[in-house]
């Protein structure tokens, strides 16, 4: 009897729980547009197997099923696709933060980032973001501008030495410079990618993307512990083992460095990891596994979304000579016209035209093309109750691209962020960095970085028009052919 009893109550088990995900599927389905869906698939059926194609479909799916619609997924699973700006702020603008949990897509990158900043939740989140929020200081920040102008000088003389090439594909060089950026102010060290773009760590980083991007994708990327039996799962843990030991030795190197000088130097600038070496919670300082946690995320969001951001922006300034004809002569009128102008914070913070165009490129070509969402109580949205437990996908692309938010919104125009007119008065129909109580907390890193890079860029080179780019919405916002344009020394 009992060996028949266990069966039964299982699937009795099982049978509630589809039932109860059935009534919330069905509420969902009954109070949202949706694609024609499979009655097991969703929509599934809709998107092609190749990256740019199913970005393509989705922002089709956007345009085409109004500002909030569900898609619809195997077995009565659901997420709500949101590009209303009215419902974003809802979202993202709940006062109480630590409610603010990540939506379960993120899952996907806690082996190798753990719970750090960008995936924990509730009180753990909340004390990181107290603890990391003085990095960012505008003092930290200015002895940061050193290393960006040094690493923007090497990245230039790549750029010289494709000069007289047709084409050159740039995000590969920029992508390197913003990794020498990242590694230097969060870790204080130098893997010189620009350099020497084959090391073990180089490689590894570049490749860990990619691998998540499959695991995403994979039929059993959902179930841990069996993808971690395929190919792809042991390559995957292959390349976090790599990143973790090189984060692991910088971080044990530099503490010990720290047991006989308990302060940085007067005068040293001091890197993200310093600040967390010194940082306690609840009294205590943070193990080498929640810094490793904290030092990787920063990797993470400030490599690729920094790579994405400069090569988009030359991009578009390559194909609007008119426009990269005012940057170039707002910076000779702010650095006058050595190439080797010195660049500091105050001269960045000068450059306000060049500023409108980075703010226009984030717009058109978000290096996070969406964000997701774990609703934790339930929440009002397009005038729909609907029920904690629920994903939601912050649509940042979908919303950038709505011509209700931005009229003619293929068009780059700078002028759109001209804080002298009104037309620049948007809340959170601009969203390149999020918004509310867990925005980017790297935001002003991020523009100095982007500032700095193009300047010394646009100031050395004319900018010609390549092929188009062939966008593909993974992880980053990028292009499936490269950043492709033609390059000419100023004189």
């Amino acid at each position: 009897m009992i060996a028949l009893a266990v069966p039964i109550i299982f699937v009795l088990y099982l049978l509630k729980v589809l039932y109860s995900k059935w009534k919330v599927y069905n509420y969902i389905l009954s109070n949202f547009s949706s694609p024609p869906r499979h009655p097991i698939f969703g929509i599934l059926h809709l998107f092609p197997s190749d990256s740019p194609g199913i970005f393509r479909t989705f922002q089709e799916l956007v345009k085409n099923y109004g500002r909030n619609f569900v898609v619809s997924r195997p077995i009565f699973d659901a997420l709500i696709a949101i590009s209303d700006p009215a419902d974003i702020e809802t979202i993202l603008s709940n006062p109480n933060t630590k409610t603010a949990k990540k939506a379960r897509l993120y899952d996907t990158l806690k082996p190798w980032l753990g719970t750090g900043l960008l995936t924990s939740w509730g009180e753990k989140w909340y004390s990181r973001r107290k603890i990391i929020t003085p990095g960012f200081h505008f003092s930290i920040l200015e002895g940061f501008v050193e290393v960006m102008t040094k690493q923007s000088d090497v990245l230039v003389e790549h750029l010289r030495s494709e000069i007289g090439k047709d084409e050159v594909d740039i995000y590969p060089l920029v992508n390197a410079f913003a990794l020498d950026v990242i590694c230097e102010t969060s870790m204080g060290v130098k893997v010189n990618a620009q350099a020497d773009p084959r090391s073990e760590y180089v490689v590894s980083v570049k490749k860990i993307s990619r691998a998540i991007q499959a695991k995403i994708h994979h039929p059993l990327g959902k179930m841990p512990v069996l993808y971690s039996m395929t190919k792809n799962g042991r390559y995957l843990q292959h390349l976090t083992n790599i990143l973790h030991d090189f984060t692991n030795k910088v971080i044990m190197e530099r503490r010990e460095q720290l047991l006989h000088n308990s302060s940085p130097d007067k005068g040293s600038r001091m890197n993200f990891l310093d600040i967390l070496l010194h940082a306690t919670a609840d009294g205590k300082p943070l193990t080498n596994d929640d810094i490793r946690e904290e030092v990787d995320t920063f990797m993470f969001e400030g490599h690729d979304t920094t790579a994405s951001g400069i090569g988009f922006t030359l991009y578009l300034l390559s194909r609007h000579p008119d426009i990269q004809d005012k940057v170039y002569e707002e910076l000779k009128d702010i650095f006058g016209n050595g190439h080797e102008a010195e660049i500091t914070s105050k001269k960045l913070n000068e450059l306000v035209y060049l500023e409108m165009v980075i703010k226009e490129s984030l717009r058109m070509l978000p290096p996070v093309p969406s964000i997701g969402r774990q609703l934790m109580e339930d929440t009002m949205i397009g005038g729909v109750t609907v029920p904690a437990g629920i994903n939601l996908s912050l649509q940042i692309y979908g919303v950038h691209h709505d011509p209700r938010n931005f009229p003619d919104p293929e068009n780059f125009d700078p002028e759109r962020f001209n804080t002298s007119g009104t037309q620049n008065k948007r809340t959170f129909a601009y969203i390149p960095f999020s918004a509310g109580g867990r925005n980017c907390i790297g935001q002003k890193f991020a523009m100095l970085d982007l500032k700095a890079c193009i300047a010394k860029v646009i100031m050395n080179f004319r900018l010609l028009p390549g092929p188009e780019i062939i966008l593909q919405g993974d992880l980053i916002l990028k292009s499936s052919n490269g950043i492709r344009v033609g390059l000419e020394e100023r004189e």
